[in-house]
């Protein structure tokens, strides 16, 4: 999300790869917590983590806002971002792609077949909110691309990547995601690739 967010507002960055079960990089010893994403500016500052990421970010860079023009539009931005960042990550990226792939690297422990069904079947609650909101709206929190509709797509990215979900079940959930696979600073995610996992033959293709 925080890759998407830098290049939408036409920030340059140099990538650092790091894994959280194995971390290489932490930029300040008094970081006793340290988290990823985890971003160093020029001036020195480092902050950890998206939301203080992304606050730093749109107030000291405030071209191309991403939070919308109005008090109400920031509202309801930060408020969709919090319900992919948190409650999707909890009820369904969590239960997926930490048992499918992280587990094995922290655990070392086979994945949890009941905590992936679980996963599995809380997606549909939420798309089912995505196509509601697509139906009221042209993009999630309104009429403008926003982080809420970073924050979404980039938690669906990572389920997709695992193969979890039947986009045949869901058209209009489609429709917007592929508009978003459209936009250049999405297609780099999209060819990301994690070490001995392989994604769905569809994954990066528009057409799918």
């Amino acid at each position: 999300m925080v890759r998407v967010y830098l290049k939408e507002k036409q920030l340059d960055c140099e990538l650092v790869v790091d894994y959280p079960w194995d971390r290489k990089h932490v930029f300040h010893e008094r970081h006793f917590f340290s988290d990823l994403p985890t971003f160093v500016d020029l001036n020195g500052s480092i902050f950890e983590g998206w939301y203080a990421i992304i606050e730093y970010l749109e107030q000291s860079y405030r071209k191309n806002s991403m939070f919308g023009a109005s008090s109400k539009d920031k509202a309801e931005t930060r408020r969709i971002t919090a319900l992919f960042n948190e409650a999707f990550y909890a009820d369904v990226t969590k239960n997926v792609v930490f048992e499918k792939v992280i587990k094995r690297h922290i655990e070392h422990s086979s994945p949890d077949s009941s905590s992936i069904r679980k996963g599995n079947d809380a997606i549909k609650k939420y798309f089912e909110h995505i196509a509601w909101l697509t139906d009221c709206r042209n993009w999630l929190a309104g009429n403008e691309f926003s982080l809420a509709d970073v924050a979404a797509a980039a938690q669906i990215s990572c389920v997709d990547y695992v193969g979890s979900v039947k986009w045949e079940d869901f058209p209009k959930v489609k429709d917007w995601y592929v508009r978003i696979k459209s936009r250049p600073s999405f297609r780099e995610i999209l060819v990301d690739r994690i070490s001995n996992v392989a994604p769905p033959s569809y994954y990066q293709e528009l057409d799918f």
